[in-house]
């Protein structure tokens, strides 16, 4: 199988690994899938994760299946430090130990034989970190000749040790969490979790010495205050919602129980932390509610992982933009809705014409901060309810939503955006060639080439869309660049 460099591709893995993570996979399962995932792209690679014990002080519990047994067998439990090949040095230091020739590498000395039996030529490996930068393992890739990383490698590795370090986080989380229940099932007087009850007009009247450790208030300073200080605006309409909602039921005679819901709660110091609140009515012996009572988490890791994870499975790490995934969902909605409403909506696919010598001349961390600016000079030409996205490399693509129901104001409508968008991309950007120096700043003139679709009652898929906007982007190249074509085939897809 040949090598693929094709970003698109990498998406696609790395929005299968957050599907995983998502899912609730399992840990080791989650990492074999990097590893052959990153080896099924780049063929002549083989992958490594190795995990740090809890003390820290060595590497274990391998998965690298295209590794020999006997390596493997060899290195699992070695003691990091200095010199301990790329992966013992690389933990120890934490940082990236590239090792481009190990049969002439210091840090290899004392397990060169054991590489070449394994027909090992050389080792870059990368510290798989904490969110607090605390090690949790290595990333590592060997080849069997002696190789130097590119750049697309360094950003291959990087992303790699990103994922594993996402996977190891969430399952420690969850493990906590485990542990953290079970604990409570045990220790009823010193739980972690706040006990808490209400009187009918959901004034305290009940807090356990938890809170305090959760939200830094002590017990007098909240029983007899109602509930509603401990939260956000959102928080108190969440609760006036669920209230109703219970209100209603017992009106139609029907005994309600637990409710579950989660919010933001207020802290002394003025932070917010998420908690999952757990709330079970109490009642007389007629059955009337004349309180209430439950118990609160805190899941401000969880919910600050989910995020995490959302994140990164449906937006553009570098812009912030929606993906190709995310942005295939609203187009499905948009299509919908237009069928429902007859209103017509409009697809456009960008491409930025003269990005690449950009690349070239400077470095990809200057042409990133074109796609940034880029990025947010589209955005300030569309309203809040369209959508932008960018599709990988300099492509990015926008739809207009729920225009008119009269197709030629729509494509009215159409004409002056796109053109509103390529003035915009066509205006010069500043950058720094080399450290804010006076005389290191410099103009570049990027513009862009914008194919359009105006679209309404389509009946076929988001695919055909898409491929008609690209299309018509293409032909915007070939009649000079720094124009807009609107898709030749535009009545098919309109009527």
């Amino acid at each position: 199988m040949a090598e693929t460099n094709d970003p698109i591709e990498f998406e696609k893995f790395r929005s299968h690994i957050l599907e995983m993570l998502v899912s609730s996979e399992s840990l080791n399962v989650i990492l074999q899938e990097i590893v052959l995932g990153i080896e099924k792209l780049h063929p002549q690679m083989l992958c490594s994760i190795l995990l740090l014990d809890n003390e820290g002080n060595h590497l274990g519990n391998g998965i690298a299946p295209s590794l020999p047994d006997f390596y493997n067998e060899a290195i699992n439990g070695v003691q990091i430090g200095i010199g301990v090949g790329s992966c013992g040095t690389a933990a120890y230091s934490n940082e990236r130990v590239v090792v481009e020739d190990i049969t002439t590498h210091p840090y290899w000395a004392p397990y060169k034989e054991l590489a070449l039996r394994a027909g090992l030529g050389s080792c870059w490996s990368q510290p798989i970190r904490s969110s607090t930068n605390q090690v949790l393992g290595t990333f590592a890739i060997y080849h069997h000749d002696t190789h130097t990383p590119n750049e697309s490698d360094i950003y291959l590795i990087e992303q790699s040790a990103r994922l594993a370090s996402i996977a190891i986080e969430k399952s420690v989380s969850e493990t906590k969490l485990r542990e953290s229940e079970a604990l409570y099932r045990l220790l009823t007087e010193d739980v972690s979790d706040v006990i808490w009850k209400t009187d009918l007009n959901l004034n305290v009247t009940y807090i356990s010495p938890a809170d305090e450790r959760l939200r830094g208030y002590k017990a007098e300073e909240v029983i007899g205050h109602s509930v509603f200080e401990m939260f956000t605006d959102e928080g108190i309409a969440l609760i006036l919602e669920k209230l109703k909602e219970r209100e209603e039921s017992e009106k139609k005679g029907i005994k309600t129980g637990y409710t579950t819901f989660e919010l933001q709660h207020r802290c002394k110091d003025g932070t917010l932390k998420w908690g999952e609140v757990l709330s079970k009515p109490d009642r007389d012996p007629n059955g009337t509610i004349i309180g209430f009572h439950g118990i609160t988490r805190e899941i401000t890791e969880r919910k600050q992982m989910q995020e995490q994870v959302h994140q990164l499975a449906f937006y553009d790490s570098l812009t912030k933009l929606p993906n190709r995934r995310l942005f295939y969902d609203r187009l499905r909605q948009a299509m919908a809705s237009s069928k429902r409403s007859h209103k017509y909506c409009v697809l456009m696919f960008l491409d930025l014409d003269n990005f690449k010598p950009l690349n070239d001349a400077y470095g990809h961390a200057v042409g990133d901060l074109l796609l940034i600016q880029a990025a947010e000079r589209i955005k300030n030409c569309v309203r809040e309810m369209d959508t932008v996205a960018r599709f990988g490399g300099d492509e990015f693509v926008i739809m207009l939503n729920e225009l008119s129901e009269n197709k030629v104001e729509s494509v009215a409508q159409a004409e002056i955006v796109a053109e509103k968008i390529r003035t915009a991309l066509s205006a010069p950007y500043l950058f720094n060639a080399n450290n804010n120096e006076p005389d290191s700043f410099f103009e570049y003139y990027c513009s862009a080439s914008i194919g359009v679709v105006v679209f309404t009652n389509h009946e076929g898929n988001e695919d055909q869309l898409l491929h008609e906007a690209d299309k018509a982007m293409y032909t915007a190249k070939e009649k000079g660049r720094n124009t807009i074509h609107f898709c030749t085939g535009i009545d098919a897809l309109t009527d």
